[in-house]
């Protein structure tokens, strides 16, 4: 413990001897070991770090699989496959829960849950949108969470002639009571149905699902005020997640069998039906693994660009320690002679090393709480309470502190190496009998950092024109200046025509604001990534056929404010009513699709038994997703239709956000009870609709500059010594006549050779990894010519860049200056 004791003193003085290498190396290392850090953390969260509920580790996910699934409705996830080819469910009727609740063996609890969208808050603070969840009166209990002031939910709440109670999250309590002491037994009212508030969870608190922010948790009980479309007797409507808790000793395939024996005699008197069925289970300590694992992939690909950077530093650390270790090669040597074995010099490089580490790692969870913080804002709205704490624990901190001894040998191991081969009677000679190192690995460790950088910047160039060429795609209708928001009135109790009223009454008082031009309504944002797909039918067709339109409900005058041109036929009109002749509009991918040689004007085409009458031709616009190509799409009149909710898309002279206030004190005047959602502009809508690629590209960009940037220190570092150690000869070249230019040539020419060499190593390398990853880019192919060429001139012109300084110095030698120091 003494000797380690005085190495690192050692170290530590000779470190801060060299304050230029120090703060190089420790600031590329924090860079690095910060990255690093910041996306253990996200994968951390996602997958390694247990549920804060009581013993998480008897947490099970219960799904099914089978094949030539019929299911009449289905709401939730699992569209994947098991290695048996087997499509997978994690969504059950609410018999199935209620039978594995009473007969399942080998589990103390069984519990449900059903995620709640888009519900209607009136709180003391106005009316919100916020999310909910219907959960079984044991959830609590089965789950392990407990509250922080009041009661869970209990059995008790769980039946219809209870009272309506509310479970709310600490957040819910903070941002709808001002955290109130005293909001127990307070009512809330959602989707115009009161519920008593009874407790409020903890802070830390984790939903076992991932997805929108959930504030209110209340006993399924309710299911027929908040999602009558789902019965609880219903045996054909599969929505609801079903979680169990495992008693201890008992084995993990005999509580499946359990389930399984179950779940067979349910299929066989159910109407729908399911080929081979399997009851799957898996560990739910982390929570629900089908969503965990489909963020697992982006944050594994994530984790191995920053591993690539945090090794481009080790090898440009290397080479600098190399180059280090050759400048104090007079001093190891006296060392050796006086006395230290080849362990001891090996063991004091090292720790100089590990100091740096240490020192790189401290600074890097600084960055890394910065990194974070910034990837929260980015993604908007995730920081809210995005179903996983991404806080450094325990975990993180012995990642990166395993960083930093995994990268003290990665870049220390050579040079350390190399001090414990010194030979004292040559390296005790006098410096004009000593011929300056080659320093040959030097060479070969920049030349791998050149290739390795190849990697990133190809990656980024490839990432930065997929958004580029995104950017550039033609989304059929005007963009600029347009505030768009939703509202949803059906949850404030109205229906059928009093829908359209109300809509009427809005738009017509937004339209009499300063500065507007129009006002549109449509029942879905376009390109928000929503879809609703209806099957049709075409007299005259096989039923066979399968026909699939996307459908789209606006109002007259939907057209020509959006931008969208009417190629044939009319538009809607306000006499397009309930009680007309019902009609549609279609793009011009809907009568490619179904009338490919003849007029579609005049046709008819059936949906859900109505029959609809085609009396306008749009031309094509992006849908739900700028990426894709224009499916076919039908159009309704909004008076026909009476849509629940509905978006409004305000155009205006004027900055859209800068309504945002008139238009809240309007839909306010109007109904108090009905909020504004979804509040932005179709310019942030879009780009939220790319949000991937915005994030890989600024990723990859960032982590490709700091590639770069490694690469240059690195070359600059050899180039510089090499210069330095020849200062004699150049002097001597000089002396004899040689100009300037000429001494500075063969520095940038090495300094090239070395980037060529590595660009030629790593751009095969690189091509083949971006071929894998084809599908993620958009408009472009891996093997572009302009991203390889301009790839290529960017690594060398920073070469170019890293070695003008040395060559500027080594022609600026003076010869007696040069020979006076030899």
């Amino acid at each position: 413990m003494t000797t380690l004791f005085n190495d690192t003193k050692y170290a530590l003085r000779q470190l801060i001897k060299s304050p230029g290498f120090t703060a190089v190396a420790v600031l590329s290392l924090a860079l690095g070991i910060g990255a690093n850090t910041t996306i253990f953390s996200f994968l951390n969260a996602v997958l390694f770090r247990s549920l804060p509920v009581r013993n998480p580790h008897q947490l099970r996910e219960i799904s099914c699989a089978g094949n030539n699934v019929k299911t009449s409705f289905y709401s939730g996830g699992g569209a994947g496959s098991t290695r048996s080819g087997k499509h997978t469910f994690d969504s059950f009727p609410y018999p199935v829960y209620e039978t594995f609740r009473d007969q399942a063996s080998g589990f103390s609890d069984v519990f449900a849950f059903s995620q709640l969208h888009s519900l209607t808050a009136v709180t003391p603070f106005g009316a919100h949108t916020t999310g909910g969840m219907l959960v079984s009166g044991n959830f609590f209990s089965g789950y392990g969470a407990s509250t922080l002031i009041g009661r869970p939910l209990t059995p008790e709440d769980d039946r219809p002639e209870a009272n309506p109670v509310a479970v709310i999250t600490y957040q819910a309590w903070q941002r709808y009571y001002g955290l109130d002491p005293d909001v127990l037994g307070r009512t809330v009212a959602l989707n115009r149905n009161s519920f008593t508030i009874v407790g409020v969870l903890p802070r830390a608190y984790v939903a076992p699902a991932l997805g929108d922010p959930v504030h209110f948790y209340l006993p399924m009980a309710a299911q027929s005020q908040l999602r009558p479309d789902f019965p609880l007797t219903s045996d054909i409507h599969w929505w609801l997640q079903i979680m169990a808790r495992r008693s201890p000793g008992v084995k993990e395939a005999q509580a499946q069998a359990s389930l399984a024996v179950l779940f067979d005699r349910f299929l066989q008197s159910s109407p729908d039906s399911m080929d081979q069925p399997e009851i799957l289970m898996a560990d739910a300590s982390h929570g629900l693994l089908s969503q965990r694992r489909s963020m697992a992939g982006p944050l594994w690909a994530m984790q191995a660009a920053v591993g690539l950077v945090l090794l481009i530093a080790c090898v440009n650390l290397a080479g600098l320690m190399l180059a280090r270790g050759a400048a104090r090669r007079h001093e190891m040597a006296v060392r050796a002679a006086i006395g230290a074995g080849r362990w001891r010099l090996i063991r004091q490089s090292l720790t100089e090393s590990l100091v740096l580490s240490l020192g790189g790692a401290a600074l890097g969870l600084v960055f890394a709480a910065w990194i974070k913080m910034a990837i929260l804002g980015f993604l908007s709205g995730i920081g809210d309470n995005p179903g996983f704490d991404i806080r450094t624990d325990a975990t993180v901190l012995a990642f990166t502190l395993a960083t930093a001894f995994v990268v003290t040998f990665l870049f220390g191991l050579i040079p350390a190496w190399r001090a414990g081969r010194t030979n004292p009677s040559i390296g005790l000679q006098k410096a004009a009998g000593r011929a300056a190192p080659r320093l040959r690995l030097g060479k070969v460790l920049v030349a791998a950092q050149v290739g390795l950088s190849v990697l990133l910047v190809m990656a980024a160039g490839l990432f930065l024109q997929s958004l580029v060429n995104i950017y550039r795609v033609d989304t059929g209708f005007n963009i600029e200046n347009l505030l768009v928001f939703r509202v949803n009135p059906a949850q404030a109790g109205y229906r059928d025509q009093e829908l359209v009223g109300y809509y009427e009454r809005v738009r017509q008082a937004i339209g009499d604001l300063p500065g507007v031009r129009s006002v549109s309504l449509s029942s879905l944002t376009l390109l928000r990534g929503s879809y609703a797909s209806w099957a049709i039918e075409i007299d005259g067709r096989p039923s066979d056929q399968h026909l699939q339109s996307a459908q789209l409900v606006v109002n007259d005058g939907f057209f020509p404010d959006m931008g969208i041109s009417l190629l044939s036929g009319r538009e809607f009109t306000p006499s397009d009513r309930q009680g007309s002749a019902p009609v549609a509009v279609v793009n011009e991918a809907f009568s490619q699709s179904f009338f490919p040689d003849e007029r579609c004007l005049g046709k008819t085409f059936r949906v859900g038994g109505t029959q609809y009458q085609i009396v306008g031709l749009c031309s094509d616009a992006k849908y739900n997703d700028v990426r894709r190509d224009v499916p076919p799409i039908m159009c309704f009149p909004y008076r026909q239709a009476s849509p629940q909710r509905m978006t409004f898309a305000v155009r205006s002279i004027l900055p859209a956000m800068s309504l945002v206030p008139a238009v809240r004190r309007l839909i306010t005047n109007i109904d108090q009870n009905i909020p504004m959602e979804e509040v932005s502009t179709q310019k942030q809508v879009v780009k939220n609709a790319i949000m991937s690629e915005r994030l890989f590209a600024g990723l990859c960009g960032t982590l490709a500059m700091l590639a770069l940037a490694l690469s240059c220190i690195g070359l600059y570092g050899l180039m510089a010594y090499s210069v330095a150690r020849r200062t004699g000869e150049l002097g001597i070249r000089m002396a004899l006549g040689a100009r300037p230019q000429d001494v500075a040539r063969p520095v940038l020419r090495e300094a090239l050779v070395l980037a060529a060499i590595g660009v030629a190593v790593g751009m095969p390398a690189a091509l083949l990894l971006t071929r894998l990853a084809r599908s993620v880019f958009f408009g472009i192919e891996p093997h572009d010519p302009a991203t390889i060429f301009g790839s290529i001139i960017t690594l060398l012109a920073v070469a170019l860049l890293a070695a003008w300084i040395p060559a500027r110095r080594a022609a600026k030698t003076d010869p007696i200056e040069a020979l006076r120091y030899e």
